[in-house]
């Protein structure tokens, strides 16, 4: 899989794909070098990018594959910013092996003694996954804005989410737009030092303006069912 372009592939790829299959919440309380030496042999490729017709390369994950801290042969966090990751959207395994895919935004990620996902970073990479937090969100209001069925709207420090759909709205589209969002936001709140974010999420029907949902994601958890709307 390439590289370069690791959140267009976390958030757009393997989030989505996640998405609503399952959410893993954890709630437990320098220069960049070239490559980061490990100890890992390379995964076994099963279906090579040119054989994908989404043309992406697919790996089967080795079964001993290390998520913790002794991945790292040369671990050295001098000068590391530490922050704690407490919600994805996909199993832990493939999350900290995308991540790691590039040392372009994080240093180290790993599971702690306490199975919390944690990334080490420079200011430099922080800088650039908090601008690539932004562009993802403003990427997916933009799309939302071309669709007739469903509006969303963020504040501006990404602490608030408000949006309105219509009973007809492709629910899973919606949902994964959605989950975007707050997992951008999630960075970005994190990555400015709120350990403890969160997103007020507001869902009205787009016909009536009756409100379907009002939380605190992710104390609460966001849903929009067949039952929600006949409780309008």
């Amino acid at each position: 899989m390439k590289k370069k372009n690791i959140m267009g592939i976390i958030v757009i790829a393997i989030l989505v794909i996640g998405i609503v299959a399952a959410l893993v919440i954890y709630k437990k309380e320098q220069a960049i070098p070239e490559k980061t030496e490990t100890g890992e042999e390379e995964d076994t490729i099963i279906l090579s990018a040119d054989e994908n017709p989404f043309g992406m390369e697919i790996k089967k994950i080795n079964e001993n594959y290390d998520l913790t801290k002794n991945y790292y042969k040369n671990y050295d966090n001098t000068g590391l910013q530490k922050f704690e990751i407490t919600a994805i959207y996909t199993n832990a395994t493939d999350f900290i092996k995308e991540i790691r895919g590039a040392t372009e935004y994080c240093q180290y990620i790993y599971l702690d003694e306490k199975k919390n996902i944690i990334i080490e970073l420079n200011e430099k990479q922080k800088e650039k996954w908090i601008k690539k937090a932004e562009e993802n969100i403003s990427n997916e209001l933009e799309q939302t804005d071309e669709d007739e069925l469903y509006k969303i709207s963020v504040s501006d420090d990404y602490t608030e989410v408000n949006c309105q759909v219509a009973q007809k709205a492709n629910g899973l589209t919606f949902t994964a737009k959605l989950m975007i969002i707050f997992f951008n936001s999630e960075m970005y709140q994190i990555l400015n030092g709120n350990a403890e974010w969160s997103i007020h999420v507001v869902a009205k029907d787009l016909s009536t303006g009756g409100e379907l949902v009002n939380i605190d994601y992710p104390k609460e958890v966001f849903s929009i069912t067949e039952e929600t709307w006949d409780n309008l």
